[in-house]
């Protein structure tokens, strides 16, 4: 008997050693967003009354797409941290949301509407058979007068018209209503598939040593569901006047969080790439096998720490306040990519699970530009204007589409690319068919010729080019010669009509000035001499 007691007593005390309270925390505060181009860095700070000894504090209503070896915490009051583990809860997946409770009602409201209608529809239906059933008035072998018929018919006439019309308005009210609860089962059946999805959950362990407010501050890694995309608007009044250029990003992000009213910071790294310089080892050539060397890869732009399985025991406190502690992580490790570029966005935001894109402004720049008419008629017949921009490295973009507006109209989408080595940054602002082209081959100057073991092709081309604008114009017009791989392969230019030729690529430009409904014409010609028994690609 006094065994089984002690054993008893043993197993008691041992389970009131290894149990831990636990507390959960569903709302806490989201600090800041990071944003990156695939992922981002959320951190976030809750409070939670922290009593003696070892307990579980546990950070609900999380992303089910963290990377558990991203996430941080620290945090304030009498106690120490002892490790952090991230976990994925189930349970809480069919947990409903107030918008799909709000949306179920209304379903619901909807539904008890179109039973009415239907019930409307099946006695007007039942009433109409029974009229239908009813109108035989004389009997089989008595007739009926002529007066006695005409007020029958009427009756019977009017009583089916209004039948059939109050049938044919509620059949109208039921398609209306149907089509209303197709367009709410839709939204519900999208929102079911977003929201279906488990939580994470942070779980932090600490000690406390006295009963107190502990605010923690922990931050984590998502690395899919959400990104931004650099866009722009580019605003032109006339070509006198500067260049508007509206740097915009277009924020996605299904991560199963709503981040409401948050700091947004947009990054152009990626925090899953390693930012570390590849090293090379001896390489080693022999008959024996290779020893592989290996290196750990470590994310950058967030702080890595070890945590899950043996995550180390928090060793030290620091005074941060005269009646408060910070708890610290011991042998944290911050990685930093310098290279990137961060834009903070001034104000707040709310970017909700699954919504739709959200468009927020970067940057709103006014900049001179030299503006300028090019033209390829070879490819197309109209002239383009572009904006030459010099000193655009310091405007810090992003390479992307861009919507052009000139003079208050949309003319249409062009791309910005400052991942440009050249000194100016070109923007093209779209076609201006009022300058028109024509590319003419000249057939008296075209032809073939043989000289002994050579063929000599002779090639021409007319270019004329009128102006239709109020305002003169200048334009760079361009074309092109072959170049020759071969030896045996001569090209000799014989008129160019002022144009220059540069000679790496074979492109001739031209630089025209036309007054209004002014035009000109240039010739280019060239030759090809070759071997006869060769055939030429590339013509």
């Amino acid at each position: 008997m006094k065994k089984t007691l002690v054993a008893m007593l043993l197993i008691l005390n041992s389970s009131l050693l290894f149990s831990q309270e636990r507390i959960r925390i569903n709302n806490t505060d989201i600090k800041e967003v990071k944003i990156y181009q695939n992922g981002a860095l959320v951190t976030r700070t809750g409070k939670a009354m922290v009593s003696t000894g070892n307990q579980e504090v546990v950070f609900d209503g999380l992303s089910p797409y963290i990377n558990p070896q991203s996430i941080t915490v620290k945090g304030l009051g009498d106690a120490t941290i002892l490790s952090v583990n991230y976990q994925q809860n189930y349970l809480t997946a069919n947990r409903k949301t107030r918008e799909q409770l709000n949306l179920e009602e209304q379903r619901d409201s909807v539904q008890y509407k179109l039973s009415q209608v239907n019930n409307k529809i099946a006695v007007l239906n039942e009433t109409v058979t029974v009229l239908q059933a009813n109108k035989s008035i004389g009997g089989n072998n008595n007739g009926v007068m002529a007066d006695e018929l005409e007020p029958v018919v009427e009756y019977f006439t009017k009583k089916m018209m209004a039948l059939k019309d109050d049938i044919l308005d509620n059949s109208l009210r039921q398609k209306k209503l149907q089509e209303q609860i197709s367009k709410i089962d839709n939204q519900l059946n999208e929102i079911n598939a977003r929201n279906n999805q488990p939580e994470g959950n942070i779980i932090v362990t600490v000690d406390g040593k006295s009963k107190t407010q502990a605010t923690f501050e922990f931050s984590y890694l998502i690395e899919s569901n959400v990104n931004w995309q650099p866009f722009y608007d580019l605003r032109v009044k006339d070509v006198k006047s500067p260049v508007e250029i509206v740097f915009k990003a277009k924020v996605n992000q299904s991560t199963g969080e709503d981040w409401k009213n948050v700091a947004l910071t947009l990054n152009t790294g990626n925090p899953s790439q390693s930012g570390d310089k590849p090293v090379l080892y001896p390489w080693v050539v022999g008959f024996l096998q290779p020893i592989v060397q290996t290196r750990g890869a470590r994310g950058d732009g967030y702080v890595v720490n070890g945590i899950a399985n043996g995550a180390p025991v928090m060793m030290m406190e620091k005074e941060a306040t005269e009646d408060q502690k910070v708890m610290m992580w011991d042998m944290a490790t911050v990685t930093q990519n310098q290279l990137n570029v961060a834009y903070e966005i001034p104000g707040h935001y709310t970017i909700l699970n699954g919504s739709s894109e959200t468009q927020v402004e970067i940057q709103h720049y006014t900049t001179n530009a030299n503006y300028e008419y090019v033209a390829v008629p070879k490819i197309d017949n109209d002239a383009f204007l572009t904006a030459q921009i010099t000193e655009w490295e310091n405007l810090n973009l992003s390479p992307g589409q861009a919507n052009v507006y000139f003079d208050g109209a949309y003319v249409g989408q062009s791309f910005i690319n400052p991942v440009e080595t050249n000194d100016t940054l070109t923007l093209s602002l779209g076609r201006d068919q009022r300058i028109t082209f024509k590319r003419e081959k000249v057939k008296e100057l075209t032809s073939s010729k043989l000289f002994g073991g050579s063929k000599e092709k002779s090639f021409a081309y007319e270019l004329t080019v009128r102006n239709t604008k109020k305002e003169p114009i200048t334009i760079i017009v361009e074309d092109q010669v072959p170049l020759s791989q071969e030896k045996d392969i001569e090209i000799k230019v014989s008129e160019l009509s002022g144009g220059i030729q540069f000679t790496g690529s074979g492109i001739v430009k031209w630089k025209i000035t036309l007054q209004p409904g002014e035009s000109t014409k240039k010739t280019l010609s060239y030759s090809i001499k070759y071997p006869k028994d060769k055939q030429l690609s590339g013509l």
